[in-house]
């Protein structure tokens, strides 16, 4: 059957290239699409990852990230002295943000000076990892921050007045787009309280329990410690929770786009492959006439449809990476990606085999219904 199949495909070549291209333009939106959503998720991880273990304390509502929050840096005194709370690994961060151009800024976040790793966790830096010791100015670059500033360790650039010295440059977080941690500036509290205009506040506290103190533990003595009407604290689960609500309507709106271009590309290939039966309908009739069982001419038509969705898929399947690419490029990221990961690659094996499958079933069932009778006399 499946000799008989190619050879169906090979005779009307143009009708077949033409579904090809169809399936192989749907693999390779479809494909797209998975891969920004994945790169999506892949960010939001990674920005959760920056709390793995730890309970951020800030103002109640603000959210996570904690950009938004503002509390006195008395009130985060008290927070990282309680019992409860490790200081050797917690620390206050105050952010705010640097204007890049016109129209952009980068974030800049100050830490106290030696606490880097309370929010870096384990992340490799190209340079200097802490700001103890160092002049006042200097900086921390997440990968995004450096290509933005156009800086390497060593140098120094100004922004909005301000000269900063760079003595580390964080490794890249994601697969894709930057994550907040990518585009971020690290830099001492004071220095950025003082540039800032904000003395005595600070945005939250990234606190590290004491060994011993489970992290429920951990957040129950805090929470009961000041007033939860005020103040909030929440655990890396909290904040993924949060951050993927907040792009629940952009995995919505990329899932009716897969689901269209699902719905069209059956089509094509449903209304390719009615063609092709009735064009065969003499040869489907001499068949029948032969002995040959209507299973038969069942899987020969899906065959042909399994076959045509194979190479579309493919083909589009190899061209994933360079167009997702110049996605990238068009967005402005100099960061590029060079495999698709295995769940997308299961996922276009999954659409292309129901679009094969599911699309040829009418026009196979066409084809059994084909009268050897009438189909000799069909002219």
């Amino acid at each position: 059957m499946l000799d008989i199949a190619f050879k169906d495909l090979k005779s009307k070549k143009s009708r077949t290239t033409m579904v090809i291209i169809g399936v192989m333009t749907c693999v390779l939106l479809i494909g797209v699409i998975g891969y920004i959503t994945y790169d999506l998720q892949e960010s939001i991880q990674a920005d959760a990852n920056s709390i793995a273990g730890k309970l951020v304390f800030e103002k109640y509502g603000t959210g996570y990230p904690p950009s938004g929050s503002i509390i006195s840096e008395n009130v985060s005194d008290q927070v990282l002295a309680n019992s409860v709370v490790n200081p050797d690994k917690s620390t206050a961060l105050l952010s705010t943000a640097l204007p890049l151009n016109s129209t952009t800024s980068v974030g800049i976040v100050g830490i106290t000076q030696g606490k880097e790793r309370a929010l870096i966790n384990n992340i490799k830096v190209n340079g200097k990892n802490s700001l103890l010791g160092q002049s006042n100015n200097s900086v921390i670059l997440g990968s995004q921050a450096a290509i933005n500033y156009n800086v390497t360790v060593g140098d120094t650039f100004t922004v909005d007045n301000q000269q900063l010295k760079v003595i580390g440059v964080m490794q890249k977080q994601s697969i894709g787009s930057a994550t907040s941690l990518d585009s971020t500036v690290f830099a001492s509290l004071q220095f950025v309280q003082n540039i800032s205009q904000s003395p005595g506040v600070v945005t939250a506290d990234i606190i590290t329990p004491n060994n011993g103190v489970s992290l429920q533990d951990a957040q129950n003595t805090m929470q009961n410690s000041f007033n939860s009407s005020l103040y909030t604290v929440y655990t890396q689960q909290d904040a993924l929770q949060v951050l993927n609500s907040n792009e629940n309507a952009s995995y919505v709106f990329l899932d009716l786009i897969i689901a269209m271009i699902l719905i069209v590309s059956a089509i094509l290939i449903m209304v390719v492959m009615m063609m092709s039966v009735k064009e065969k309908t003499k040869d489907i009739g001499t068949m029948r006439a032969l002995g040959t069982s209507r299973m038969r001419i069942m899987l020969l038509i899906i065959y042909e449809s399994l076959i045509i969705s194979c190479i579309g898929g493919i083909i589009g399947l190899i061209l994933i990476i360079p167009l997702y690419n110049l996605f990238l490029l068009l967005a402005g990221s100099t960061s590029f990606s060079y495999t698709i990961p295995l769940s997308i690659v299961l996922e276009i094996a999954v659409v292309v085999i129901v679009i094969g499958t599911f699309s040829g079933l009418i026009p196979a069932y066409q084809a059994t219904r084909i009268s050897p009778i009438e189909a000799l006399r069909y002219e």
